[in-house]
C-alpha cells in the first residue's frame, strides 16, 4: 500500500517536471503572448493530465473582475458559468482572486470542504474538479495574472508538485513580460516607421521650401525648394545657403551659419532665387541631427504676396482714418488760410489809403509766409501719411513720430472741448521700423479716443472733463507709449476681440474695423506689443517697443536756407507750370535776382522752346496738360544728361519715383508750397561751375 502511494507521488512529480520542461520549450518558441498562454494551458492538460488549466488576468475596473485569456481541458464550459474577482469580497476570496491580490500561491486540496470556495463549489463538483492550485504570475504590485490548474483527485497537489508548478509560473511570468517588451518594441518600431513616413510625406508635400544644411552646405532640399528657388529639375544639394541671399547680407548670414543660434529662430529677410531674382522670405531655423551629424533645418516661405496684401490692408486702414479725419483736417487748413486772406486784404486796404509803411508791410508778408509754412506742414503730414509706404526699415526717433501724429490731430480735439495732455521726453528715443507706420498707429489710437469722447459728451452732465493723455517713458531696454482717455471705455466682453480684423464697436457706417488690427500687426512687426490695459474709467492702450541705438538714425529737417543772392551767378532759367500766376510769381522773383526767365505752361511747349533756346536750369511742375512734367524731364535728360532740373510738385508719389530715377547732384525735388528763397539758392548752386 505504501509502495502504491509512493508511486502515485512520483507519477505526479513526473507530470509536473514534464510540464515544466515542455513549458520551457514553448517559452523559447513563443511568438506572442496569447500563443504562449494557450500553449502552456494545452501542455498542462495534454502532458500532465489536468482537467482544466486557464490563465486569468485582473481587470482594473470598478468591479475588479478576472477574465480568462487562455484555457485548455474538458471543463472549459465551467469558465462560462462562474464569475471571479480579485477584490476582498466573496468572489475575490477564492484561490484565483487571493493569488492575484496577495501574490502568493493558493492550494485548495478539497473543493468540497474549503470554506472560501463556496461560490463555485456546485459548478466545480459537477465538472469533476476535486482540487485546484492558483499560481500568481508576478509579485505584489506587479501581478500579470494567475495560472489556475484544476485536478480530478484531491491528492494531486502535494508540496513537491506545487514547487515545480511555481517554477512553471515563474517561467511563464518571465515569458509574458519578455513578449510584452518585445511587442512594445515592435510597436515603437512600427510607430517610428509610420511617423517617419508621415513626416517624409509632410516634408515632400509642403508648399514651403525645406533645406537641411551643415555649415552652409545644403544636404537635403524638398521638391518645394526647387519651386521656391527656381531650381526645378536641378539638384540643390551641394549649394551654399549663403549664395541664396542678397550680396549685402551674405557676410551677416555667413557669421550666423558659422555660429548658429540656439533653439528655434524666426526671421524675415530677402532671399534670392537661383537666377538672382530677389523675394521676401520668412525663415524658421532650428538645430537637428542629420545622419548622426549636427545640422540646421530651415523652413523657408515666400511671403512676397502676403507682404503685398499686408501693405494693401495698411493702406486701406490709413485711407479710412483719413476719411474719418477729413472734417477736422478741413478745419486745420482753413485756420492758416483764413489768416493769410485776412492779412492780405488788410494790407491792401492800408496800402490803398497810404497808411502802410515799409516796415509794417514787411511784418504782414512775414505773417503770410509763416501761415503758408504752417499750411505746408499740415499738407505734408497728410501727404506722407496717405501714401503707400514702401520705405525701408530704419532707425528713427519714436518721440518725433508721436509729436507728428499729435500735431495733426491735436487741433481737431480742442474745438470739441477735449483737453490733450502730453508727457513726452525731450531726448530722442531710437526705434527700428517705419516712422510713417508708427505715426499711423498713434493717429488711429488718438482718432478712436476722439470719437469715444465725443459720444460720451452727448450724454454727460457737467463736472466731467474730456481728456486724452499721451505719454512716453523708457523702461529698461524698451519704450512704453501710452494713449488713454476719460471716455466710456471698452467693455470687458469685447476686449478679447478688440484686435480682430473688421471688429468695431462704432455704430454702422463709421469705422472699418481695420484700425486696431492693422496697428497690432505694425507694432508686432517692429518687435513690440500693442496692448489694452484695464482701467476703471476710459480706455488705455500701451505700445511697447524695443529701443535701438542712435547709429544711422535719419534726419530730414525742413530748413529754409538763408538767401545767397549777393555775388551770385546768373543765367537763363525756364519755369514750366500750368498755373500762370504761380509761374509768373516765380519768374518775377528770379528776374529780380538778375536771371533771364522763360515761362511755359506745358511740357510740350517747354521742350519745343528749350530746343530753340536752351536754358541753363529748368524748373518744372509735374502734372500739366499737353505734355506733363515727367515726360519733359525724361526728354530733357535724354538730350542732356547733366542738365540741372528742379522739380516742384505736390504729388508725393511721383516725386519719390523721379527722385529714385534721377539720383545725381543735377536734380532737386521740392514739395509744394515751396519757399522762394530756397528755390533761388538751389538755382544759384546749379549755376556755379563744377567743383566750386
Amino acid at each position: 500500500m505504501l509502495a502504491h502511494g509512493v508511486a502515485d507521488q512520483l507519477h505526479m512529480i513526473d507530470r509536473a517536471v514534464a510540464t515544466l520542461t515542455r513549458a520551457t520549450e514553448a517559452l523559447l518558441k513563443a511568438a506572442d503572448e496569447v500563443s504562449l498562454l494557450e500553449d502552456i494551458c494545452r501542455i498542462a492538460v495534454d502532458v500532465a493530465g489536468y482537467r482544466l488549466v486557464w490563465v486569468g488576468m485582473p481587470e482594473h475596473s470598478p468591479d475588479r473582475k478576472v477574465s480568462a485569456v487562455a484555457a485548455a481541458g474538458q471543463g472549459r464550459t465551467y469558465l462560462q458559468e462562474i464569475s471571479v474577482a480579485w477584490d476582498d469580497g466573496p468572489l475575490g476570496r477564492g484561490p484565483v482572486g487571493t493569488a492575484i491580490r496577495t501574490g502568493r500561491t493558493q492550494v485548495v486540496r478539497s473543493i468540497e470542504t474549503h470554506p472560501d470556495f463556496a461560490p463555485w463549489r456546485e459548478a466545480a463538483t459537477r465538472h469533476g474538479f476535486r482540487a485546484v492550485v492558483s499560481l500568481p504570475l508576478g509579485e505584489v504590485g506587479d501581478i500579470v495574472g494567475a495560472l489556475n490548474i484544476y485536478a480530478g483527485e484531491s491528492t494531486t497537489f502535494d508540496d513537491d508538485t506545487v514547487r515545480l508548478l511555481e517554477d512553471v509560473a515563474r517561467n511563464l511570468t518571465y515569458g509574458v513580460r519578455a513578449l510584452r517588451i518585445k511587442a512594445e518594441h515592435d510597436k515603437a518600431v512600427r510607430d517610428l516607421a509610420e511617423s517617419e513616413e508621415r513626416y517624409r510625406s509632410l516634408v515632400e508635400m509642403t508648399p514651403d521650401a525645406i533645406l537641411v544644411h551643415s555649415k552652409g552646405v545644403i544636404l537635403y532640399a524638398n521638391p518645394a525648394a526647387g519651386r521656391v528657388f527656381g531650381a526645378e529639375g536641378r539638384p540643390m544639394t551641394g549649394l551654399n545657403v549663403v549664395d541664396l541671399v542678397p550680396t549685402e547680407m551674405r557676410d551677416t548670414i555667413a557669421r550666423r551659419v558659422a555660429n548658429p543660434p540656439t533653439g528655434r529662430v524666426l526671421a524675415e529677410h530677402p532671399m534670392c532665387r537661383i537666377d538672382g531674382t530677389p523675394f521676401d522670405a520668412e525663415v524658421v531655423g532650428s538645430s537637428v541631427a542629420y545622419h548622426g551629424h549636427p545640422a540646421r533645418f530651415l523652413v523657408i516661405r515666400d511671403v512676397t504676396e502676403r507682404r503685398q496684401v499686408q501693405e494693401q490692408l495698411v493702406q486701406t486702414s490709413k485711407l479710412a482714418t483719413l476719411g474719418e479725419m477729413a472734417a477736422g483736417l478741413v478745419h486745420e487748413l482753413s485756420q492758416p488760410l483764413n489768416i493769410i486772406r485776412l492779412t492780405a486784404e488788410g494790407a491792401l486796404l492800408f496800402m490803398e489809403r497810404g497808411k502802410a509803411t515799409p516796415e509794417w508791410q514787411a511784418q504782414q508778408f512775414e505773417l503770410i509766409a509763416e501761415q503758408s509754412q504752417r499750411t505746408a506742414e499740415i499738407i505734408d503730414d497728410i501727404r506722407i501719411f496717405s501714401r503707400r509706404d514702401s520705405s525701408p526699415i530704419q532707425v528713427f526717433d519714436a518721440i518725433g513720430a508721436v509729436r507728428s501724429a499729435l500735431a495733426v490731430l491735436e487741433g481737431q480735439m480742442r474745438p470739441d472741448e477735449i483737453e490733450v495732455e502730453t508727457d513726452l521726453p525731450e531726448a530722442m528715443v531710437p526705434v527700428r521700423g517705419r516712422r510713417v507706420q508708427l505715426e499711423q498707429v498713434i493717429m488711429n489710437l488718438l482718432s478712436n479716443a476722439h470719437h469715444a469722447l465725443k459720444e460720451k459728451q452727448a450724454d454727460q452732465a457737467g463736472g466731467w472733463v474730456a481728456t486724452v493723455a499721451v505719454s512716453a517713458r523708457r523702461r529698461g531696454d524698451g519704450l512704453v507709449i501710452t494713449v488713454e482717455d476719460t471716455g466710456p471705455g471698452i467693455p470687458p466682453a469685447v476686449r478679447s476681440r478688440i484686435f480682430e480684423p473688421f471688429f468695431t464697436t462704432k455704430e454702422a457706417g463709421r469705422g472699418t474695423g481695420l484700425g486696431l488690427s492693422v496697428s497690432f500687426g505694425i507694432i508686432n512687426s517692429m518687435g513690440g506689443r500693442l496692448e489694452i490695459q484695464d482701467r476703471a474709467i476710459g480706455a488705455c492702450f500701451t505700445i511697447t517697443l524695443p529701443v535701438d541705438d542712435l547709429t544711422g538714425i535719419g534726419h530730414d529737417p525742413e530748413v529754409v536756407p538763408t538767401p545767397q543772392h549777393q555775388m551770385a551767378a546768373t543765367g537763363h532759367i525756364m519755369v514750366v507750370d500750368d498755373e500762370k500766376t504761380a509761374a509768373a510769381t516765380v519768374g518775377r522773383y528770379l528776374e529780380e535776382l538778375g536771371h533771364r526767365v522763360t515761362l511755359c505752361t506745358s511740357g510740350s511747349q517747354a521742350y519745343e522752346t528749350f530746343m530753340r533756346d536752351p536754358a541753363d536750369v529748368v524748373i518744372t511742375d509735374l502734372r500739366m496738360p499737353a505734355g506733363g512734367g515727367e515726360q519733359l524731364v525724361e526728354r530733357l535728360r535724354d538730350f542732356d544728361p547733366l542738365l540741372p532740373i528742379i522739380i516742384v510738385t505736390g504729388h508725393l508719389g511721383a516725386t519719390e519715383r523721379l527722385a529714385e530715377n534721377l539720383q545725381d547732384d543735377r536734380c532737386s525735388v521740392l514739395k509744394k508750397p515751396v519757399a522762394l528763397a530756397r528755390l533761388g539758392d538751389i538755382v544759384i548752386d546749379f549755376l556755379q561751375p563744377p567743383g566750386e
